[in-house]
This record gives structure tokens, C-alpha cells and sequence, in this order.
């Protein structure tokens, strides 16, 4: 309880859940985008999509990723999604690399994340596991954990969203100014939109809204979203 009090304090969660704001789809950011890369999977007929924010600078910081119903979010799978047995999360943070070779598909699992790929105690240090947040009428994370789901949709007024605290080093960029957001494998396409919280030069108080349209794999530049 205490930390579900600790939450609804969180002025990440507030903006997430109570912010009335629009996109101005003529309006870009282009320093930020949204990179689309293919993998290949262990699983024949199988192609793996990683979903990164790129950055602009090291000390650039992705604080969540959210839809409401002012602006939604979709990520559509037409052939559907897979998601291993093995990994009860919704994130990455049930994926132990301990098991892998034992069971290899686990490297395939769909996941939604905030720049780790696994448990947030094997990855760097102040690492921090994302907090998930949805409407229960309209839940968002059977997409990460039910097999052959198609489509992840986050457009009610309570909204949806994971996110990780600003105190959360796994916010920042990689070595390529990348952060992780997304793993999801499947058999066919991926298209949506993702929308996206940044902290630039990791300040809280002059946080941007990004929205970012895709259609596959590539690199799509960001839309402001106005409160």
C-alpha cells in the first residue's frame, strides 16, 4: 500500500493518468525518434522487433511510455505476438539469462521495458524495474503475456503506462543514445504509435511529450505533445 500511496505521488503517474493534452502532428522534435530494429529469432517463421527512443545527448532520459485517451497509444501485431511460458512479466524483468540455454525461446519473449532486457539486479547499477499503471476496464499487458494477443491498446482517460523513477540509471541512452522500450516477436508486421515522456539533459522540469508513428522496422522522428 505504501507503495502504491509512493506512486500516486509520483508527478510522472499524475501527469500520466490526469494530463489533458493533444499532438500537433506538424510540429516535430527531430532530435528525438523512435528506432524499429529486426533481429532474427530462434524461432523459425519468427522475426523479432526491437523498439528503442533514440537520444540526443547522454544525459537525456526516457521517463515513460504512455497512451490516454487524448492521445493513444496502439501497437498492432496482425499475425500475433509470442510470449513465453517461461516469463510470468510483463517486462523483461521474469527473463533470467541463467535459463536461456535450457530454454532458448525465452530469448523471444515479447516484453515491455525501460532500457533493460532482463532483471533490473543484473543490469547496471541504480538499475530500476518499470512500474506498470493501466485502467483496469481496459488492461494493456496481456499484450506481454498471452500468446497470439494482436493488438496493445492505451486510449481510455485513466490512460496506461510503464515508467521508471527519474533516480532509474536504465533511463539513459546506451552507448548509441538508445533506450530500450520494446521486445515483440512475431510471425508477421508491427505497426502503432508509441508515446513517449523524456527528461531532456535529465531535467524533470522541462520534460517533453513525444509521439512517434511507425510502420515496421526504421527510424520515425517524434511529434510534439502539447499539455
Amino acid at each position: 500500500m505504501d507503495k502504491i500511496k509512493r506512486m500516486l505521488r509520483n508527478p510522472i503517474f499524475t501527469f500520466i493518468l490526469l494530463a489533458v493534452t493533444y499532438a500537433v502532428p506538424s510540429l516535430t522534435f527531430s532530435q528525438y525518434s523512435l528506432v524499429v530494429l529486426e533481429e532474427p529469432s530462434v524461432m523459425n517463421g519468427m522475426t523479432k522487433f526491437r523498439l528503442y527512443i533514440q537520444l540526443a545527448d547522454s544525459t537525456d532520459q526516457v521517463s515513460a511510455i504512455f497512451g490516454t485517451d487524448k492521445n493513444p497509444m496502439s501497437i498492432v501485431a496482425p499475425k500475433g505476438v509470442f510470449n513465453s511460458p517461461f516469463n510470468a512479466s510483463w517486462s523483461a524483468s521474469g527473463l533470467n539469462p541463467n535459463f536461456f540455454e535450457a530454454m532458448p525461446s525465452m530469448v523471444d519473449d515479447s516484453f515491455a521495458t525501460i532500457g533493460l532486457d532482463g532483471p533490473a539486479s543484473q543490469g547496471k547499477a541504480n538499475s530500476e524495474d518499470p512500474i506498470m499503471v493501466d485502467d483496469r476496464s481496459n488492461p494493456w499487458a496481456d499484450f506481454f503475456k498471452v500468446n497470439e494477443v494482436v493488438k496493445l491498446e492505451i486510449n481510455t482517460l485513466l490512460g496506461g503506462s510503464w515508467f521508471v523513477l527519474k533516480t532509474a540509471s536504465n533511463g539513459f541512452g546506451d552507448e548509441n543514445l538508445r533506450v530500450l522500450i520494446a521486445q515483440i516477436t512475431t510471425p508477421g508486421s508491427i505497426s502503432g504509435i508509441i508515446n513517449a515522456q523524456i527528461f531532456p539533459l535529465g531535467d524533470g522540469k522541462k520534460s517533453v511529450k513525444m509521439s512517434f508513428s511507425f510502420d515496421g522496422f526504421g527510424t520515425t522522428p517524434g511529434a510534439i505533445v502539447l499539455e
